[in-house]
Formats: structure tokens, C-alpha cells, sequence
């Protein structure tokens, strides 16, 4: 982390060096210096790998160095940015304190040089004192005796006999009994301490793979593998006499023990595959860390054509994509009943417990959140203590405290294990998430931005910072960090979360290395001086209370109830957080946002609720680093007022809002575009915006929604037309013009109205010509649906919205488009009065369709033709209340793999009760349990909107 901090303190500089310079006059060349050093520092951490004794001490004193600069700096130009907003009298009145700003700065940053220069002497120093004194091979073999200790108490603990195992090691040993004659490794997937050990030790001493298997052979491969010992190893466990052949060969002139040990590896490898040639062999590869450890030992395996496998466990998803192609098992949390079976069994071993134990166990179990590891060391702890409510009942509520604890040893099996093998661009990333409250889960889009806005993404090349961010995540995924939860339609990862235990490291190395700091309602008198605060508890709980200095905190999220912020809290804010860059609100709102929010001028993240707020300031534009702002939640439709020159926030990279964003004032005098704007999320389409749109402002957008206007429409072909320079475009919403908008509700004919200002066919046919269109929402779609209509021939993803009717044209000439794998037909629930509709669906339309969904829809019949839909893999239908059967040759359709209806009629409740499900299908309903064991999603109501408006846009 240290090298973090150092790396994120120069390309801070450096952006300021470029990019406003004019803020640095003055003290340029002492700035540049500065970057020198820093530069020269960085190679010197390069060297320093351990964190104990007098390594660790520099490693902290650089970074607490770093820290200094990057403060020194920042406050320096906050200051500069002030002064230089005063107008001519301030100005002239303020220049004495100028003078004395750049000599205090300057005086600074020299004492921060020498204070590097002499950390870099030291540590010559120390490293000639420790060669001189031979401390490295000691410490190496201290290290080297702890490691093979922390491997014997790994088996220990992983070999346990864990339940839960029956239909995984079906699985597995499927796996390996199947497929053809070829040599074929299997692999198994999952976080430390989930029992992947335990698994492959199952499935090994099954008697269906011992029959199966002409030999078996077992070894352990560690993050730190030696490949001539493993071999070593390997060859032993084939040749289980070898030790007495030696001894008797030793009487007879032969080689001896030591002589084997003096092999190369390749003669070791030459050994291995003669015990193996010709045999139909079983090996089990544990504990697999690194891609190349497995290209070393692979040629030991002869590929012998008699159908011999590898079982491979591994943390690492890309590790075992590498080993092998199939997909590998991916070892899943014990439920809550194989959780406290588990408990049950290695606490109380089959005898009789008291019954008042039974919910306090249970409450302990749940805190182990289903990993296996987590459990068994639990059921240790108490098995040695006694039985009793009253001992247990100091455990419940700091089960995590019980197994950190170093007796333990899960910190290190589980968890520092994972954490310290990290490549070291993930390091801060993976800390960042023990930011968020205990179960939380973690949206990720924002999440990403986070990530950007806090310097993570470094050193991307021509790829864009978000793309390279979203990377990150799934690295930490496949590495069973990272857990998701849930899913979006197009197979990107919604909501992730982590695990009790791995939050819990998170908070330790962050608090360790001044990451962050977490703080509750019971902790804010705890002395710190955090540089990333995250508060769960209430904020004004916080801000009353707490004494810490916050004159370094550069991000700030508070994680408590729903809170209005007042007046006296901006106050504090603004007093106390002046260097801040990342600021989240979580589930506190506002009913204004302060003139003065310009004085941040290092924020580069915002999220607040503004749900009563209809008015941004003019001073939002003096944000020159702003990245991203998040105003949420909706409120109705009512739109919120923005300054029009929006292009002077030129960093500006995306504006999510699920309100529409109405632009006042001025447009001209400026052409400039804003070349880092990816999301716009909702503008109403009024002069300043079609302007601004048409001078081609937006030119690398890549989501966009427009909220169409009778000031505009007109002119929405022509405007679309605009928008086909935006060769990034991929994601598209267009709002039409609500029944509630006035010239719309007085009439009984909304397509007479809408064709006075333009034709569908137009708005589509403009839609055409953008290249990289693949999601497009239409929303108040009304009768869009009664005519034949071309869709962009590119769009995969299509979602139409208050829907009143469908005809067989309509429908059949959306079947016709041939790359559309997702299609929402979504109604209006305040219509269901209306005229019923059939959807007939011709054989071989909708070719490449996957996923369907309807809603609110006055459907009656649902009719499908031999060949349509033919690669359908998921429906989804809510609330048709008049559809009572599904069609026959839906479930005839091999792809099908889960059918949703909720809110059904009572007649289709009664035919989904009586149908027999074939081909595996999964059907859910809301009146009974499905068929087949599914775990439905939770959906965190208090953030709903959110995230519904982040998956839209």
C-alpha cells in the first residue's frame, strides 16, 4: 500500500503540473523537485518487501511523507483557487498573505525532501548493518518454519469433515469419471476455508474413483511453490516403498535418499511420468496459486490416452481456466441447515444439548456467513467451553473477534493469505470495500467510479479508467474475494458484497496503513486522523460528538438512517472537509445544496439524495475535477435545474440523475465539448439542451437519456441526427411525452398529437445510423406498437414502456430483428382497464431472443408458432392478470431454463400447479415454491430506485 500511496501522490502532482499549472505559480519548480523525489523514493520501495522491524518503520514514515506532500500541495492550491476568485479590491487587500502562502509552502516542501533524503540514508544504513550481521537468512528461515506450520494447520483444519458435500461431489466425481480417453484436468473453485481440500478429499477416497483409477496420488502446491520438492513429493506418494527400496539399495551400492534429492527437475519429471505411463492415473493438484507453477509441473503428467485426471483446487478462477477448459466447480456457503448441522456435530458430537442453547448457536452460525472454516473453528472454541447460556452469551455478537484472534489461525489461512498474494494495483481497490457496512450490498457502478475518482486506476493507456476499474472487480471476483449477488440482464455484475471476515481485514490493514477508518455510534470518540472516513451511525450523531482532526480526510461516506442534512451541518462540512474528493451521502438528503459548494475544488465524487431539491448552483461549475455527480433518489418526474454551461466541468465524466435535468441560463460564447462525458442520464430536451446537442458537446457519450418536450418535438429527428458524431453511443432512453403533459392529456388520440411533431418512423430511422447502439429504451411507447416499425439493426437490448397495445404487425416486424436478445414489454398499471390484445409470434421470428419480460400488459392469449423464439432461455411475466396459459411450445423450446410469473390469474396459478416440467425448465411463481431449489435475490428497498436508475442508464 505504501507504494500506492506514493504512486497516487505523483500522477496527483502531475495532473496539477498539467493541467493547472496556473495554480502552482510560484512554486513550480519546487513542485517538480518534489515529484523527483517521490519518483526516486518509489524505486526505493521496490526494495523494501517485508513489513516487520525496521522495514516497516520506513515503509510507514514514506508514506506518512507522501501524505504530507500530497496536503501540503493540495492545500496550497485550494488556497490559490480562492484568492484567485476575489475580485480586484480583494485581491490587492489579500496579496501580503499571497507573498506569505508561497514562502510557507516552499519552506514545506524543502523539509519534506530532507526528511526523504534522511529516510533514504537510513535505510542504507540499516540494509549494511543487516548484511554485515546475516538477519536476512535468519529471518528467511523464521518465515520459512512459519509458513510450513500455517500449511500443516491448513490441512488440520481444511481436511475436517464438512457436510454439505453430497450433490458437489457427485459433481466432481462426474467430472473426472466422464468425458473421453484424453488426459483432462477438473478443477474446484472457491474462497479460502470453503472446504476445497475437504471436497477433493472426499471425491478422492470415494470408492467409485478409487475403482475407477488404476493409481492416485496427492500433493500440495501452496502460494509458494518449489517445484522440485513438489516433485519430490509427487514421487513418493507413487512409490509409497520408495524409502525402503533406498535404504535396501544403499546395501547394495545404489543411490541414496540424498542422491535423489541432487535430481534436476526434469530427471524428477522423467520419474514421475514412468510411474505413470501406463496407468489410468488420478492426481490431485491442491492449493494451485499461479498459472506458471502449473505450466512447471506439467509435463510430469503424461497425456497416455487412457482417460487420466488432474483435480485441481484453487482460489483463483483464472488459475483453473488456465489448467483446464471445462468450467470449473465453483464451491458454494453452506446453507443455514448444513450450517448448523455442521456446528452441531463438532460442538456437541452427537449427544443431547440443552435447548436454550439452540438459538444462541444459531445466531453464532449465521455470523460465520455459510464458510465452513469460519464454523469449525467456532464449534471449537465453545466445545472447549462450558456448555451454559451464560458463556455463550459472551461470544454471540463478536464471533468475528473470536476468530481473528491469532490462536486461531483463520486470519491467516483465509484471509491474509488471499490478501498478501494481491498484486499490488488490487491492493487498494480490495481495502476500499471494507468501506461499506457489514451485509451490504455493494452497487457496482458507483462503486467503479469510486475507484476512478480515488486515484486506483492508474497507468490505463488509451483504455478508458472505467473499463480497466470493472477489470479490477472481476479479478478480485475470481479470486473468491468478491461475491456477487446480483446480476444484470446483460450478464454484468450488479451488486457485489464481501464476506463478514474478509470486511473485517479490510478494516485492520486500512486502520494499519491509514486507509480509512470505520467509525460507529459507539466508536466516534476514538482518536484518529483518518484520510477516508466512513461513518456508519448517524451524521448528525457524528458531527456533534467527535473531536478528530479532519484537515486530511479526502473521502467521506456516511452509512447511517435516512437524515436531512441541516444548515449547521453544511457548516461543519465545509469547515472540516476542505480537501475532501470523494463524498457520499448515502441515504442522507437535502433540501438545497449550498452556493458554496464551489470551495471544493479537489472533489472529484458526489452522491447526495436531493429528492426536495430543484435547484443546482451556479458555483458547481468551479469544480474543475468533478468526475462524477449522483443525485438521487427520483421524485415523480419533476425535473432539476442546472447551469446550462455545464461544459466548463470538463473532467466531467458522468451525471446520474433519475430526474430530468432542465438547463438554465446562457449556451453561447463557448464551443468547447466535454471529450470525458460517458453518462448523461436525463435532459429535458428544452433550447439550452438541443443547443448543446447540436454543437455536438457530447461527442464520446456513451448512455444518454432525453426527455422529450412539446418545445422539442418536433425537432427530435433532426436532433437525433445530431447525435451521430457520438460514435460511443451504445445506450440509449428516450422519454416521450407523458399523457400527464399539458397539450397531451386533452386529447383522446395520443398518435394524432405525437404525429403532428413527428412519425415514429422517423425517430427510428434516425436511430439507424448509430453505429454502437445495443440497449434502447422507449418509455410512454403508447401505441408504438400497432404499426410495423425498424429498430436500430444493432440494438440487442430493447425495452418499451407503457405499452397500450400490440398488433400482429407491430409484433411481427419486431420478431424480424435478428440480433435481439432481450425485449421488455412493459404496460401501465393504471390502464389494466383497457382493450386486451393476443401476441402471436410467427415461426422464426425473434431468432436470437433470450430473455423476455411482460408487465402490466392487457394480454390475453400468448401464441407461439413452431421455430419462434427458438434460443428463448428466460420469461419473465408480472402482473397480467388476463393471461391464463402459457403457450404449449414454450416448454418444447431446449434452451428454456426459468420461467418467472408473478401475479398470476387464478387460472394460470391453476395450470402452473398442475404442469409437469420437463427438460430441467425452473419455474417460479409467487403462490408456491419452485420446483427445482432457487435462491431469489434480495432487493434492498431503502436503495430500489437507485439501482433500478443505474441499470437503465
Amino acid at each position: 500500500m505504501e507504494e500506492s500511496v506514493v504512486t497516487f501522490v505523483l500522477d496527483h502532482l502531475a495532473q496539477l503540473v498539467a493541467r493547472e499549472a496556473n495554480l502552482l505559480y510560484g512554486v513550480e519548480d519546487r513542485v517538480q523537485s518534489l515529484q523527483n523525489e517521490l519518483q526516486m523514493i518509489k524505486e526505493l520501495l521496490n526494495t523494501t518487501k517485508r513489513k516487520k522491524g525496521m522495514e516497516h518503520t520506513v515503509l510507514n514514515q514514506i508514506r506518512d511523507v507522501a501524505h504530507l506532500a500530497e496536503d501540503v500541495i493540495d492545500t496550497f492550491v485550494a488556497k490559490v483557487a480562492i484568492y484567485k476568485r476575489r475580485t480586484i479590491l480583494g485581491k490587492m487587500l489579500r496579496g501580503f498573505g499571497q507573498l506569505r502562502l508561497l514562502h510557507h509552502v516552499a519552506d514545506k516542501i524543502d523539509t519534506i525532501k530532507a526528511t526523504l533524503n534522511e529516510i533514504r540514508d537510513n535505510k542504507d544504513k540499516y540494509d549494511a548493518f543487516k548484511e554485515t550481521n546475516n538477519q536476512s537468512a535468519a529471518e528467511e528461515a523464521e518465515e520459512e518454519k512459519r509458513a510450513q506450520s500455517l500449511h500443516k494447520l491448513r490441512r488440520n483444519v481444511e481436511e475436517e469433515d464438512v457436510v454439505g458435500f453430497i450433490h458437489d461431489s457427485k459433481d466432481v466425481i462426474n467430472l473426472l469419471l466422464e468425458g473421453g480417453s484424453n488426459r483432462k484436468a477438473v478443477s474446484i473453485v472457491g474462497m479460502g476455508g470453503l472446504g476445497k481440500t475437504t471436497l477433493a478429499r472426499k471425491v478422492y477416497n470415494s470408492s467409485q474413483v478409487m475403482n475407477h483409477f488404476d493409481c492416485r496420488a496427492w500433493v500440495y502446491v501452496s502460494n509458494e511453490c518449489r517445484v522440485k520438492d513438489l516433485l519430490i513429493g509427487l514421487f513418493k506418494h507413487l512409490m509409497p516403498n520408495f524409502e525402503q527400496q533406498q535404504r535396501r539399495g544403499n546395501k547394495r551400492g545404489k543411490k541414496s535418499a540424498g542422491e535423489i534429492n541432487d535430481l534436476s527437475e526434469e530427471e524428477l519429471k522423467k520419474l514421475v511420468r514412468n510411474c505413470l505411463e501406463w496407468k489410468r492415473y488420478l492426481v490431485v493438484v491442491d492449493d494451485l496459486w499461479k498459472k506458471q507453477d502449473w505450466d512447471e509441473v506439467l509435463d510430469a503428467f503424461p497425456d497416455n490416452n487412457k482417460g487420466s485426471r488432474i483435480l485441481i483446487t484453487s482460489r483463483l478462477k483464472e488459475v483453473a481456466l488456465h489448467a483446464g477448459h471445462d468450467v470449473p466447480h465453483y464451491l458454494q456457503f453452506l446453507n443455514e441447515e448444513e450450517s448448523w448441522e455442521l456446528f452441531r456435530r463438532k460442538v456437541f458430537r452427537g449427544e443431547d444439548y440443552p435447548s436454550d442453547l439452540e438459538p444462541l448457536g444459531k445466531q453464532m452460525v449465521r455470523s460465520c456467513r455459510g464458510l465452513p472454516l469460519s464454523i469449525i473453528v467456532l464449534a471449537g472454541l465453545l466445545a472447549n467451553k462450558e456448555k451454559s447460556h451464560r458463556e455463550w452469551s459472551k461470544v454471540v455478537g463478536h464471533v468475528n473477534w473470536y476468530l481473528t484472534q491469532d490462536e486461531t489461525q483463520v486470519k491467516d489461512i483465509v484471509l491474509k493469505l488471499s490478501y498478501d498474494n494481491l498484486p499490488k494495483r488490487l491492493k487498494p481497490c480490495f481495502l476500499y470495500l471494507g468501506l461499506f457496512p457489514e451485509d451490504f450490498e455493494i452497487p457496482v457502478t458507483p462503486l467503479l467510479q469510486k475507484w476512478v475518482a480515488e486515484g486506483f486506476i492508474q497507468n490505463t493507456g488509451n483504455r478508458d479508467p472505467d473499463d480497466v476499474a470493472e477489470d479490477y472487480l472481476y479479478e478480485l471476483i475470481d479470486r473468491s474475494l468478491v461475491q456477487v449477488v446480483r446480476v444484470e440482464t446483460n450478464a454484468g455484475v450488479e451488486t457485489c458484497q464481501i464476506h463478514d471476515l474478509l470486511r473485517d481485514l479490510c478494516i485492520l490493514e486500512s486502520k494499519e496503513d491509514k486507509v480509512f477508518e470505520v467509525f460507529t455510534d459507539h466508536s466516534i470518540l476514538i482518536s484518529a486522523k483518518p484520510r477516508r472516513l466512513s461513518i456508519h451511525g448517524k451524521m448528525d450523531h457524528y458531527i456533534s460528538l467527535s473531536n478528530n482532526d479532519h484537515s486530511c480526510v479526502r473521502s467521506v461516506f456516511f452509512f447511517g438512517s435516512h437524515y436531512y442534512i441541516r444548515g449547521r451541518d453544511w457548516k461543519w462540512i465545509f469547515e472540516n472537509l476542505k480537501l475532501v474528493r470523494v463524498l457520499e451521502f448515502g441515504l442522507n438528503g437535502s433540501n438545497k445544496i449550498p452556493s458554496n459548494l464551489g470551495n471544493f475544488i479537489h472533489l472529484k465524487y458526489l452522491r447526495i439524495h436531493i429528492e426536495y431539491v430543484m435547484f443546482v448552483p451556479d458555483s458547481i461549475l468551479k469544480l474543475w475535477n468533478l468526475q462524477t455527480i449522483d443525485l438521487s433518489p427520483p421524485r415523480a418526474n419533476v425535473p432539476i435545474s442546472f447551469p446550462a454551461q455545464i461544459w466548463k466541468l470538463r473532467h466531467l465524466r458522468h451525471l446520474n440523475t433519475p430526474r430530468p435535468i432542465k438547463l438554465r441560463g446562457s449556451c453561447s460564447g463557448s464551443y468547447e465539448k466535454m471529450w470525458n462525458a460517458q453518462t448523461i442520464s436525463s435532459l429535458l430536451l428544452n433550447s439550452q439542451a438541443m443547443s448543446l446537442i447540436k454543437r455536438g458537446t457530447f461527442p464520446n457519450v456513451k448512455r444518454l437519456g432525453l426527455r422529450v418536450t412539446s418545445e422539442c418535438e418536433a425537432e427530435l429527428p433532426k436532433l437525433l441526427q445530431s447525435l451521430h458524431q457520438s460514435s460511443y453511443l451504445n445506450k440509449l432512453v428516450i422519454v416521450l411525452r407523458d399523457r400527464d403533459d399539458e397539450g397531451v392529456k386533452d386529447l383522446t388520440d395520443e398518435s394524432v398529437k405525437r404525429n403532428n411533431g413527428f412519425k415514429p418512423q422517423e425517430v427510428l430511422q434516425s436511430l439507424g445510423q448509430f453505429n454502437c447502439l445495443t440497449i434502447l429504451t422507449i418509455k410512454n411507447a403508447f401505441d408504438l406498437l400497432t404499426c410495423e416499425l425498424t429498430f436500430p439493426p444493432t440494438v440487442t437490448e430493447l425495452t418499451l414502456s407503457e405499452i397500450d397495445c400490440i398488433s400482429d404487425e407491430g409484433i411481427n416486424g419486431l420478431g424480424n430483428h435478428t440480433k435481439l436478445k432481450k425485449l421488455r414489454l412493459l404496460g401501465d398499471v393504471s390502464l389494466s382497464t383497457g382493450e386486451s390484445f393476443d401476441l402471436n409470434c410467427v415461426g422464426g421470428g425473434f431468432s436470437q431472443l433470450e430473455v423476455i419480460e411482460m408487465e402490466n400488459l392487457n394480454l390475453e392469449k400468448w401464441k407461439l408458432d413452431n421455430g419462434a423464439m427458438s434460443r428463448l432461455q428466460s420469461v419473465m411475466i408480472h402482473n397480467c392478470e388476463r393471461l391464463d396459459d402459457l403457450p404449449n411450445e414454450l416448454w418444447s423450446l431446449s434452451g428454456l431454463r426459468k420461467v418467472q410469473v408473478m401475479k398470476p390469474s387464478k387460472e394460470m396459478a391453476r395450470m402452473l400447479r398442475n404442469l409437469e416440467i420437463k427438460n430441467g425448465v425452473q419455474l417460479v411463481t409467487e403462490d408456491y415454491q419452485p420446483r427445482f431449489q432457487c435462491r431469489l435475490n434480495s432487493i434492498d428497498s431503502m436503495d430500489f430506485n437507485t439501482f433500478e436508475y443505474i441499470s437503465d442508464i
